[in-house]
Formats: structure tokens, C-alpha cells, sequence
């Protein structure tokens, strides 16, 4: 089932990975980032859905799937003799043995080494998160430019909380968190920047949250673990986070 999933989903989904990237472009001048954006994400929607219905990954599949055939009712046997005699029961039932093990075909094999590199990767991204989630944690919060978070919050219209703190090393301002997000900056930026500048670099990262593009970035991770066999796919998650950056 992984091999007749795994193949068309691999022509079709590069199939449109071309043509988006063909029209990404032909149109780079001519529209707007945020419309080259949303063809990109037409490839992650096409990801989350089967390439027919009659997969195991689509609805089709468990609402109309073939019920297995019914047992077989069990038949009495008789032996009938036309003689006063008793029937000599000469049958005598072969022993019963255990099958041997079945070898594991290639299409086994295939799916050991697709579970395993999914599940490494997996494993990573944990330990990604947990060393991202440490380093939010030893940040020192930045109180003091509160009120130019505030008046970037108003102009990027977001209307829940956002912490703002800073860390040490050469990084990118960032984004991170789901539910209590927080914005990171490297302590020697903020200290470059003039206000103008540092509400510009405040309301790039508001607008990611606005948009929605931690979760975005959440299930392009996913879905990367999930197709890591998919060429072209690392260049759409590239593509994507680009014109994402140029939306903003």
C-alpha cells in the first residue's frame, strides 16, 4: 500500500512543484509575494490529500471499503454405506505444522527504511524544538522598548500578547512559540538599530504571527519528515519559506 501511495502522489505532487515554480518565475515582477505565497501553498494542500480516493489515505477507502468475505458455514460429513458392515475409517488427519516465517520482500524493506529515516528525522526536529525551547527560556525579556511593541502591535493589529526578549550570539530575529509567543532578537542588533528601524524589524515579526506562519512552518517540517524521499519537495519548503519572508 506505501508503494501504490508512494508513486502517484511522487508524479503528481512534481507535477505542480513545476508549474508553480515555472509561473514563481514568470510572475516574480508582475504580482504581489503574498499571491506568489498562496500558489506555493497549493503544493501543501496537494501533500494532505490522496492522490485518489481509493487509497487508504483517503475517506473513500474506509466509508466503501470491500468487507471481508464471510466465513464459510461448516458441513456435516457423512459416510453412507449400502451394506450392514461398518465403514472402515481407514482416514488418519496429517499433522498439523506451524508455517515457516515469511521473508521479508523488498517492498518490506522499502517500508523499514521509509519508517526509519521518518522517525530519525522526527527525533531531530524534537531535539530542534527542545534546543530552541531552552534558549527562549535563558533569554532576558526586554522591557524597556515595551512601548514601541505596543504601538507595532496596533499597527500590525494584533490583539493578543507577544513577549519580546533578547539573546546572546549572532542570529535572526525570530518568531517562536504557538500559543504564548515570543519574538527574539540578538542583544547586539537591538543595540545597532535606530527606533524607526527597530519598529520595521518588530512589525515583520508580528505580521508573521498574524498570518499565521509558525503553523505554516509547523506542517511544512512535518510533511518534510513525512516525504523526505521527495526531491523536489526541499526545493518547494525553500521556495516557500523565501516568498513567505518576501510577503511579509
Amino acid at each position: 500500500q506505501l508503494l501504490t501511495f508512494a508513486w502517484p502522489m511522487l508524479w503528481q505532487s512534481s507535477l505542480l512543484i513545476v508549474v508553480v515554480f515555472a509561473l514563481d518565475l514568470l510572475l516574480a515582477r508582475k504580482i504581489r509575494a503574498s499571491v506568489r505565497y498562496a500558489l506555493w501553498l497549493v503544493v501543501l494542500v496537494k501533500l494532505l490529500l490522496p492522490p485518489t480516493l481509493a487509497l487508504p489515505s483517503g475517506p473513500a477507502w474506509w466509508l466503501f471499503h470491500a468487507q471481508p468475505p464471510t466465513k464459510e458455514p461448516a458441513f456435516n460429513h457423512y459416510v453412507v454405506t449400502y451394506d450392514a458392515s461398518a465403514p472402515a475409517m481407514n482416514f488418519v488427519p496429517s499433522a498439523v505444522l506451524p508455517p515457516p516465517p515469511p521473508p521479508l520482500s523488498g517492498a518490506g524493506w522499502t517500508l523499514v527504511v521509509f519508517v526509519t529515516v521518518s522517525v530519525g528525522l522526527l527525533l531531530w526536529l524534537i531535539v530542534r524544538w527542545w534546543q530552541v525551547a531552552r534558549m527562549v527560556r535563558r533569554a532576558k525579556s526586554l522591557e524597556a522598548h515595551s512601548d514601541v511593541l505596543a504601538s507595532a502591535r496596533v499597527l500590525a493589529k494584533r490583539r493578543f500578547a507577544v513577549r519580546l526578549k533578547t539573546v546572546e550570539g549572532r542570529m535572526s530575529p525570530a518568531v517562536c512559540g504557538w500559543f504564548r509567543p515570543v519574538i527574539l532578537l540578538p542583544r547586539e542588533l537591538v543595540e545597532t538599530l535606530s527606533p524607526g528601524q527597530f519598529r520595521a524589524v518588530l512589525l515583520h515579526e508580528l505580521f508573521h504571527l498574524r498570518r499565521g506562519d509558525v503553523w505554516v512552518n509547523c506542517a511544512q517540517a512535518l510533511l518534510q519528515i513525512v516525504y523526505w524521499w521527495h526531491p523536489l519537495l526541499w526545493l518547494a519548503n525553500a521556495r516557500i519559506r523565501q516568498a513567505r519572508e518576501e510577503a511579509v
